[in-house]
Formats: C-alpha cells, sequence, structure tokens
C-alpha cells in the first residue's frame, strides 16, 4: 500500500531561517492563485523578495518555514523535484530572499507552484469543517482520510482538490528528499494531522 504525507514546514528547530512577510502590493490581488494550482508565470513579478523574519533563525534550509502556505525551496530541492517527479507539473517561480539586516542573498530560491489537484478526500471517514466563503473547500481538516484509489499512480506530489493549500508527498519522493538531507519541511505522518484541531475539538 502506498503511503501519502502532508509536507509542513519544520519550525521546531530555531537556528532556521523563516519568512516574515513578502511585499503584497507586487502581487496585488493576485496571491491567493498562487495556492490554486494553476500557471502563475505570465502575471508573477521579477525579483519578488522575502523578507526573513527577525525573531527566526538564521540558517536557511531547502525548505524555507513561511505562514503563506507556499513551498518556498532551494535549487538542490528544486532539482531533486525535477529528477525524482519528472511526470508532476511544477512550476518554479524565482524568488530573492532579504535579511533583517536589508541585505539581499544570493542563494536562489523558487516557489515551488505544484499544478493541478486530486480530488481524493475519503468524506465519511475524514473530519473536517468547511469554509463559509468557498463553499467547495476545506478550511481546516480535524482528520484526513484519502482514498487512495483516486489517486493516479504516477502522481508523486499533488495539490488535495477539497484543499489546494495542502500539497501531499507520496513515500518514495518523500524519502528522496530526506535521503538528500534537505531541510525545513517535515512529511508528517497522516493520521496526525489536524491533530491540533481535534484538540480544540475536545477542550
Amino acid at each position: 500500500m502506498v503511503s501519502y504525507y502532508p509536507w509542513v514546514d519544520d519550525d521546531d528547530d530555531e537556528s532556521f531561517a523563516c519568512l516574515d512577510s513578502f511585499r503584497k502590493e507586487e502581487l496585488g490581488d493576485k496571491d491567493y492563485l498562487l495556492d490554486e494550482g494553476i500557471p502563475c508565470k505570465d502575471w508573477f513579478p521579477k525579483e519578488l523578495i522575502f523578507d526573513l523574519d527577525k525573531e527566526g533563525g538564521s540558517k536557511l534550509t531547502d525548505s524555507i518555514p513561511n505562514a503563506f502556505s507556499l513551498l518556498v525551496i532551494s535549487s538542490k530541492l528544486k532539482g531533486i523535484l525535477e529528477r525524482q517527479a519528472p511526470a508532476n507539473p511544477i512550476e518554479f517561480l524565482p524568488v530573492r530572499l532579504r535579511t533583517p539586516r536589508k541585505k539581499i542573498l544570493e542563494p536562489s530560491y523558487f516557489i515551488a507552484n505544484v499544478q493541478g489537484t486530486v480530488a481524493c478526500m475519503n468524506a465519511k471517514k475524514s473530519d473536517f469543517v468547511m469554509d463559509s466563503i468557498l463553499k467547495t473547500q476545506v478550511q481546516r481538516f480535524r482528520r484526513l482520510v484519502l482514498d487512495e484509489k483516486k489517486i493516479p499512480k504516477d502522481v508523486k506530489i499533488f495539490r488535495l482538490a477539497e484543499m489546494p493549500s495542502l500539497i501531499l508527498v507520496r513515500e518514495d519522493l518523500g524519502q528522496d528528499i530526506l535521503d538528500e538531507d534537505c531541510e525545513g519541511m517535515t512529511f508528517q505522518d497522516l493520521d496526525d494531522y489536524g491533530v491540533e484541531f481535534r484538540k480544540r475539538a475536545q477542550s
């Protein structure tokens, strides 16, 4: 049986740099499109700069933790995704990182905009709250159960159609990434996804 894992930030290590804010005015009202799984390169601004959080660490990881549900990845991790998941369309949008002292860093980073979605939530077994505005979208999960039969066999990384900001990774791709000593992300056991909301519901 093939397993799939949510790609989530590793925010437990205080030495890791993380994003603070970015120039939303350059994105205008289009920033939400980066969560939709659709092409964005035609409107995406060149030389977009992400500011690093002054309260965070200074270690640059291969996936930069952030509060925007974006995969901000290094050239190394970009190469792994291109090699190990060639059948999965991913748009790589170049960005720059800037320190709290306003120094723009040299290493290249990219937003990995995973294209398309897969509708594979098992609604009967999952526990979730629907979005009050986007009526077809899940706002949050207390428990997520997948119907693996609905996931194409050649797909190693995808957005969940019911919550496109959530990116799931097939076990073999996740292991390839970890074997290359990439840091900044963790591939969470599906049983643990949403556990923080379960605790709130029980209290």
